[in-house]
């Protein structure tokens, strides 16, 4: 409300009656980041922000086109698979860093090595966990040894797993120094990193081997600067100083800055969604959570078709979820129907289960607007039937602290659906997850997910994850809340093309000037 009323007045007073400031004219896109710039690294600092950054700078072997699903050359302008667990490329020739070095096969090798070693204390190592080894073949050929058969080996090498140059990242030992002077073969090469001032990203002219998936940006220039407050995002975007906002505003904002003569709105459905857990293993001393009845009865006093309304609104194509994957996702099926909207039968449970006046819990989320706008909604929604949960809204960092310590009873939090048209980042992180983010405790559950990371055979991947989804529903450990649709708010030079598949919404390869 504070935000809308300082729009209001700013357009009372005449501050945003004329198109702002075009920066097509200098080449520049000023781009704001929501959380801080640590360096230009998924590897080291995993967060939507920093996906941008090494998807804009770096590649990986192959990439995904979305128009076409299918996986497309990148680095390597072929590959093979040898054997189950064995995956052959053959790399580009005619490729150079940003430095000018050619790269090679020994590039490949540095980078599989670095990951999959532990010494390299990476947050999400285990996302490489399933690589045994890798081998040099020649100059421009190298193989991939998985320890195991491995279905998604193609979509975690296509989608997490960017190239980093042998020749300078090996001879540095603190690797944030390297992400914060990195060095590519991607479109754009950083030409400055201050964690106050921002990243510069210039366009590199020699970049050539995009192709369909990932086609060459049009822009000279990026400036991306951390702006955590949403009302300085929106007072700088209104000002002229800023020419996009890829966004998690509400809707009734986003309407107020399209009444501007020079702004418009792309949008797209997610990968992701918003959803809703809870502590069914007891980890938080919540009793009452380890009670069946009661995690249905939450589900059953929750609203989920107004908190969508809160995120999406009308906007056409902004799929609603009805599981906690998407039917796109190799892997993903689903048949118990979600939990329906019923206060009156979720009082009748609380009732049952020895709770007929509720309880006091708290409910934890990410300090993003909109997950906090949702969160104090289902916090409203729950009052109604004698739960009364607290809102604590926590930055990315002390909220993991905070679920690695075992102290959340109830989770209002984002998924990006793994980051890639495939269930196994969801069903790691969620159905089969490290002691440190357990929070179901369910052993078969658990089981039934190891054994769909391990299968090959498509349809009995089908038939695992229908059975470990609908699980997860009729126990209610999960709910999923709303999409995480991609609203990009942006002047009307620019032409914006939403990513589905990107964690951030956006790609570099997705902005143009028209």
């Amino acid at each position: 409300m504070r935000i809308l009323n300082c729009l209001a007045a700013m357009m009372a007073l005449g501050l945003v009656s004329q198109p702002a400031a075009a920066q097509k004219s200098q080449d520049l896109l000023r781009l704001p980041f929501n959380d801080s710039i640590q360096g230009v690294s998924y590897y080291l600092d995993p967060k939507t922000e920093s996906v941008f950054l090494s998807d804009a700078v770096f590649d990986g072997l192959i990439a995904w086109d979305e128009k076409a699903q299918t996986f497309e050359p990148l680095l390597a302008r072929a590959w093979r698979r040898i054997d189950p667990v064995t995956l052959e490329f053959d790399l580009r020739e005619d490729v150079k860093w940003h430095d000018g070095v050619p790269f090679s096969a020994d590039d490949v090798v540095h980078t599989i090595e670095y990951l999959i070693d532990p010494n390299s204390r990476l947050r999400f190592g285990h996302f490489w966990s399933f690589i045994k080894h890798v081998e040099k073949m020649g100059p421009h050929k190298v193989r991939i040894i998985s320890k195991e058969p491995t279905p998604y080996d193609l979509a975690q090498i296509a989608f997490q797993t960017v190239m980093l140059p042998a020749h300078i990242h090996a001879k540095i030992d603190n690797k944030v120094l390297f992400s914060q002077r990195p060095v590519g073969t991607g479109m754009y090469k950083v030409t400055s990193f201050d964690q106050k001032t921002g990243v510069m990203l210039e366009l590199n002219r020699d970049y050539r081997h995009g192709g369909s998936a990932k086609p060459a940006s049009n822009i000279g220039r990026i400036h991306i600067r951390s702006i955590p407050d949403a009302g300085t995002r929106i007072a700088e975007f209104m000002a002229g100083q800023l020419d996009i906002i890829p966004t998690q505003l509400p809707l009734d904002l986003i309407d107020s800055l399209l009444k501007m003569p020079d702004v418009e709105l792309s949008a797209a459905a997610g990968n992701g969604n918003l959803y809703l857990a809870l502590d069914a293993k007891g980890r938080s001393g919540q009793k009452a959570l380890t009670d069946q009845r009661v995690r249905q009865a939450i589900m059953m006093s929750i609203d989920r078709e107004a908190l969508s309304r809160l995120l999406a609104g009308t906007i056409e194509g902004i799929e609603r979820p009805q599981g906690m994957c998407w039917r796109f996702q190799t892997g993903c099926d689903y048949s118990a129907p979600l939990p329906k909207f019923d206060p009156e039968g979720a009082r009748k449970l609380l009732t049952e289960a020895g709770y007929p006046r509720g309880f006091s819990s708290n409910i934890t989320s990410f300090a993003v607007d909109n997950f906090t706008t949702i969160a104090q909604a289902i916090s409203g929604q729950l009052r109604r039937v004698g739960i009364i949960a607290e809102v604590e809204s926590m930055p990315i960092g002390a909220y993991r602290q905070k679920q690695a310590n075992g102290k959340i009873e109830i989770f209002a939090s984002g998924w990006p659906g793994g980051g890639m048209p495939d269930v196994s980042q969801t069903l790691a992180f969620l159905y089969n997850p490290p002691a440190s983010t357990d929070y179901h405790g369910d052993e078969e559950l658990k089981a039934l997910t190891q054994r769909a990371l391990r299968s090959t055979d498509p349809e009995e991947r089908k038939r695992l994850g229908r059975e470990i989804f609908d699980r997860g529903t009729q126990r209610f450990y999960f709910i999923p809340l709303t999409p995480l649709p991609i609203l990009a708010v942006h002047r009307k030079e620019m032409s914006v093309t939403p990513s589905r598949v990107s964690t951030y919404g956006i790609k570099a390869s997705g902005l143009r000037w028209k």
